[in-house]
């Protein structure tokens, strides 16, 4: 087996170009400890099998970031063979300083200058034969695009790495000049005649230790200090002393100018330009986009669209999941498996069925998020996102990138968590994610609606309306108040951000990156969050075989019935119950409220028919009529509206309860005039209170048990506070 790293700068076509080598059968999961993907392929060149690894993109070895920290311990930790680098051809400069980089590393190379048919429209040359001498490296052109050079790119890598196969380090660093040069080998000196560093120059290349011990890399010398008790640092003082003085520089300032140096001495004379301009088409587009006027209401325009597009086009297919679900696969499965005791029968079909369709659900929804969000990103408009709206993201301790994933919060809390990861910094990926709760998702519209037909008539929208005004007011003072603690303040809110030419976007690379993120969030969901639906199963089952009036739901709210007095809502039971299905699923609550308040309704007896044929057809038929409604969802763009932030009317709602919701809810909180005070106070609670399984499950799978513990704890505090506070202040003024 031969082991390949594939790595480069952001935006350098990385992606589309190991979709074109790996023929989409790349696997993504995260690497240990951090929420960074790792991707992995397996296949033959030749006869000779290769494990390639796709590295995060980064533009140095710092370990700054979390993605810099994967790419240089996985280069110094894992056994490499060779390593493809990926440069955009275009802008060879920008990109060598990474190469400069991994040289030092002692691994044998190949480089991939990618873009080529750019490469050649924009007129560009390079004297491959002048660059491959100075630079070291063995280079091929090749275009993700259309896959010129892939096969040669890998013939290439696999015959480095057999020709290197026992050679542990290769001396493949670039030149410093002179001085640079003796400082550098009077540490190497140093290191090689010493016993007790012997441990260090088995394990690391020579060059690149004596390199890193004189930059004063903190986080290399502060791992070798702790694992090996060696202090590199106190070693190699007199040389820094030395360095600062001749260059009246910082070591690292010292050597990282002496690596751009060598780089433009080497572009300079092997790559010439041609006479169009690369950022051409770009610039152009930019003067709109990026305009003061006209690229705030573009970007309007692009996010607008974006919210169409992601949560109407879901919707239909969210439906047709849920009904194949309940309609389909709970109704076979029933029939199968009649006969066997009650509670076992609940099990299987409320229980794992019921839970897993809950769960199965946001799958059309995931896959439409990464749709757009691989369409901003591959198209080099989602830097422009970050930019636009940086400054007012700042404000509140944030960057612009955070924008995105609280706008899709108001779709829906899950695939927002996720969409954190195109933050670089890990504290701001919490403060972000932590306050994207706050933003009311699709799920807990029918229970405004509910609230509202049934308290406040006519004025039910301006209610909705001032409770998502609410939930953004929350969230900006939640990021104001949680940026002060270390937890979640991040090092810098400043935004330093590369603007890439705009391109057009490879269907394949979309196509991969949707199935497969979609396909790990599928993963993911089918484990923790179905052990929480379980649990929350058991306690609305038992010990009344069913009868939630009597569950241990209802008891344990009737125990805890006196906490929430204060918040106003709490005069009944029910209402504090129902906080627990919430958990499961926000919409949850009308079905919740229809099974406990409508039972003495008149049930009749259905009979249900078993053709499995005929209802096959229907599943198949009902996927084609979602498609179609999918598409005509798009017209919403021309009406100005979304489905996402419409009101449910009554008949909807009564389909979903089961019976007359709207008289059934109205009779929890009808006295007036504290009736609607109680119903608004209902739905603060519900606006701020934990957010479901799926949204735990994503935050526990991104930052781990501590965040879910505080997440819970922080959203059972707020929403008992805020709705406490408005209920008694509201009261005085009636």
């Amino acid at each position: 087996m031969i082991n390949i790293a594939f790595i480069g700068n952001p935006n350098v076509g990385k992606s589309a170009l190991i979709n074109k080598i790996s023929n989409a059968s790349l696997k993504i999961g995260n690497w240990a400890g951090v929420t960074v993907e790792k991707k992995e392929v397996f296949f033959k060149v030749g006869n000779q099998d290769v494990k390639l690894v796709d590295l995060p993109g980064i533009y140095s070895l710092t370990a700054n970031t979390p993605e810099e920290r994967v790419s240089r311990d996985y280069l110094l930790e894992e056994p490499i063979d060779v390593i493809i680098n990926v440069v955009d051809s275009t802008a060879m400069e920008k990109n060598l300083y990474l190469t400069a980089l991994l040289k030092e590393m002692g691994k044998p190379i190949v480089m991939a200058l990618n873009f080529v048919d750019e490469f050649e429209k924009l007129e560009y040359s390079l004297d491959r034969e002048t660059f491959e001498k100075q630079i070291g490296i063995n280079t091929v052109f090749t275009s993700g695009r259309t896959g010129v050079g892939v096969d040669k790119l890998m013939e290439k890598a696999v015959g480095l790495a057999k020709l290197h196969k026992e050679q542990k380090h290769i001396p493949y660093k670039l030149a410093f000049d002179n001085m640079l040069e003796s400082e550098i080998s009077s540490v190497k000196d140093k290191l090689v005649s010493s016993e007790e560093y012997k441990v260090i120059t088995q394990k690391y290349p020579l060059d690149w230790v004596a390199i890193k011990t004189l930059e004063e890399d903190f986080n290399f010398l502060a791992f070798i200090k702790t694992k090996y008790k060696i202090d590199l640092l106190a070693m190699s003082e007199g040389e820094r002393k030395e360095i600062r003085q001749r260059y009246d520089l910082d070591p690292s300032d010292a050597i990282a100018r002496a690596r751009y140096g060598t780089i433009r001495g080497i572009v300079s004379t092997s790559f010439k330009k041609g006479s169009t301009n690369k950022f051409e088409i770009t610039d152009k587009i930019d003067k709109i986009l990026l305009n003061r006027f006209f690229g705030g209401l573009s970007f309007a325009i692009i996010i607008y669209m974006m919210f169409i597009i992601v949560f109407d086009g879901a919707a239909p297919f969210i439906d047709w999941v849920d009904g194949f679900f309940s309609n389909f696969l709970i109704k076979y499965v029933g029939h199968i498996i009649e006969g066997v005791p009650g509670w076992l029968n609940s099990f299987i079909l409320d229980g794992i069925l019921g839970s897993l369709g809950g769960v199965l659900t946001f799958v059309p929804l995931m896959m439409f998020i990464y749709l757009f969000m691989s369409l901003l990103e591959e198209s080099g408009y989602m830097a422009r996102v970050a930019f636009i709206m940086n400054k007012s993201m700042t404000r509140v301790g944030l960057s612009g990138k955070a924008f995105i994933p609280l706008l899709i919060g108001f779709g829906c809390t899950v695939p927002a968590i996720y969409s954190t990861r195109t933050l670089e910094d890990e504290k701001t990926r919490r403060l972000t994610a932590t306050i994207a709760t706050f933003m009311s998702c699709g799920a807990r519209l029918p229970v405004y609606s509910m609230i509202g037909a049934a308290f406040f008539g006519k004025d039910a929208a301006l209610a909705v309306v001032s409770i998502y005004f609410i939930g953004v007011s929350m969230a900006l003072l939640g990021a104001l108040f949680l940026k002060r603690f270390k937890y979640f303040k991040g090092d810098n809110t400043e935004l330093l951000i590369e603007l890439p030419p705009y391109r057009l976007p490879s269907f394949k690379v979309i196509w991969n990156t949707m199935t497969s993120k979609t396909m790990m969030y599928v993963k993911r969901a089918t484990t923790v969050i179905l052990g929480i639906l379980l649990v929350i199963w058991v306690f609305t089952y038992f010990p009344a075989n069913g009868d939630i009036n009597n569950s241990y739901l209802a008891k344990g709210a009737k125990v805890v019935q006196p906490v929430f007095k204060p918040t106003g809502f709490a005069d009944r039971w029910e209402p504090v119950a129902s906080l627990v299905p919430s958990i499961i699923a926000k919409e949850t609550v009308v079905a919740f409220f229809g099974q406990v308040l409508l039972t003495g309704s008149e049930e009749s007896e259905e009979v249900v028919e078993y053709n499995l044929l005929a209802d096959l057809q229907d599943q198949v038929k009902g996927l084609g009529l979602a498609t179609v409604d999918s598409v005509k969802a798009l017209g919403n763009i021309l009406k100005f509206r979304s489905g996402a932030f419409e009101i449910q009317d009554t008949e909807t709602l009564d389909e979903s309860a089961g019976g007359d919701i709207i008289k059934a809810v109205r009779s929890l909180w009808g006295e007036e005039p504290l009736g609607k005070i109680r119903a608004y106070s209902f739905m603060l609670f519900v606006l701020l209170v934990v957010p479901c399984a799926v949204a735990l499950a994503a935050l526990k799978q991104e930052f781990g048990w501590k965040m879910v513990i505080f997440e819970v704890i922080a959203l059972l505090i707020v929403p008992y506070v805020v709705s406490t506070l408005f209920f008694n202040i509201a009261r005085l003024f009636i």
